[in-house]
């Protein structure tokens, strides 16, 4: 704070200045001599023109009724600036607040609900603010928020604050209540995330910025970053509106967050893994395939028998042994997917490998291994029925459901 003593339009004393953003000072002061104190904001004029006076004096002077708004008592101009008397404000910018660093998320969040609510108030008396930024917001020690500068920069400086306009607002177009949302929305950002994440070098980068790059929100939790998303929507219409925000700003300053329940991801066929079974299972099953392909190939040359028919029966046999190995290995590979599926096929395999060992063994003339156990023919054949029972037999035991994860 700065103390001086200088009297304007020869009434209102400045006794201390509050603070700045380089286009506005706020001073603390009294109305005549020993009068009551008021809160005094300087603003520089352009020029001496009459019209932008009186569109200033017109601003300054409308009314919205809501606790966090600041009556204006009197516009003076004197010196080449504009002075705004309002009623006392006992605190500090937030502006000023921010300076220090980001701010507890809760402490925005009260701030954010208490303007917000101002600003709902304005717009439906009819009222664009216009500049809603942090220099325009007074925090209380006491708790207390105000918003002042209702239709200040629109009679001063209609090009605002280029890092808190909005898109729309940089494409020309007039300021409306989604304008000032968008505003808001910047404010509580920079203050809940420690610097405004379009403020750039210079202000054409600062409004290619604000209409083109999405800011990031990492420091923010819960139903206050949730806000703040709503807020900065770059379609005005697809902003968050007042009556959806307060009350996610007032859980956010309660510091009550809602539990979100844990889910685990519901079973989906092909994105759980096999169980360590299913999959030796699955592959003792391709190999007995592969083995019953080559049996029926190289033992039985069934080939020969599938393209003469001297031997219907025998034809059939080999016949079946090749879709008992072509069953083998597509169910083999159906128990690491759907473990039911691979269950049949092995039954069906093993079924044709009875059905096509006792067509090839019994009926085939040189095949009849019945007095030759010990011949080798009949050996390997022997052990692939049996290899196939009972591995058939065994994958009933893979658990149908597959394991979920998580």
């Amino acid at each position: 704070m700065t103390a001086v003593s200088s009297t304007i339009a020869e009434r209102y004393t400045l006794l201390e200045k509050l603070g700045g953003d380089g286009t506005a000072v706020l001073w603390r002061g009294e109305d005549g001599p020993d009068g009551p104190r008021v809160a005094i904001k300087e603003l520089p004029l352009p020029t001496h023109e009459p019209a932008r006076v009186e569109r200033l004096k017109e601003a300054a002077l409308v009314a919205v009724d809501h606790p966090s708004v600041v009556p204006v008592r009197d516009v003076v101009v004197a010196d080449g600036s504009a002075f705004i008397v309002m009623d006392p404000v006992e605190g500090r910018t937030l502006e000023d607040l921010t300076s220090e660093g980001a701010l507890p998320p809760r402490f925005v969040a009260d701030i954010g609900g208490k303007v917000l609510g101002a600003l709902a108030a304005a717009h439906t008396a009819g009222v664009v603010h216009g500049d809603v930024r942090p220099a325009n917001i007074l925090v209380g020690s006491d708790g207390a928020v105000k918003l002042t500068g209702f239709g200040i920069a629109k009679a001063l400086d209609p090009a605002g604050t280029p890092a808190f306009l909005a898109p729309e607002t940089i494409a020309g177009h007039e300021g409306t209540p989604h304008s000032d949302l968008w505003s808001l929305g910047v404010t509580l950002l920079s203050a809940s995330e420690g610097g405004n994440f379009f403020q750039r070098a210079n202000v054409a980068a600062t409004l290619y910025a604000v209409v083109n790059e999405q800011p990031v929100i990492d420091r923010t939790p819960g139903p206050l970053a949730d806000v703040l998303r709503g807020l900065l929507a770059k379609a005005p219409h697809a902003r968050m509106l007042p009556d959806h925000a307060l009350p996610l700003l007032a859980q956010a300053a309660s510091g009550i967050e809602t539990p979100v329940p844990i889910r685990s991801a519901p079973s989906r066929p092909g994105l759980t893994p096999p169980s360590v079974f299913a999959v030796l299972a699955g592959v003792a099953s391709m190999v007995l395939g592969f083995a019953l392909l080559g049996n029926a190939m190289l033992m039985h040359r069934v080939y020969y028998f599938l393209v003469e028919f001297t031997f219907p029966l025998i034809s059939v046999g080999g016949f079946c042994l090749i879709l008992a190995g072509v069953a083998a290995v597509v169910g083999g590979a159906s128990l690491l997917a759907k473990v039911r599926t691979g269950q049949i096929m092995l039954g069906v395999s093993a079924l044709l490998t009875l059905l096509s060992m006792f067509l090839l063994g019994f009926l085939g003339d040189d095949r009849t291994y019945l007095g030759l156990p010990a011949q080798p023919g009949l050996t390997i054949d022997l052990l692939v029925v049996v290899f196939a029972v009972v591995l058939a037999g065994v994958v009933w035991f893979v658990p149908a459901k597959r394991p979920a994860v998580g």
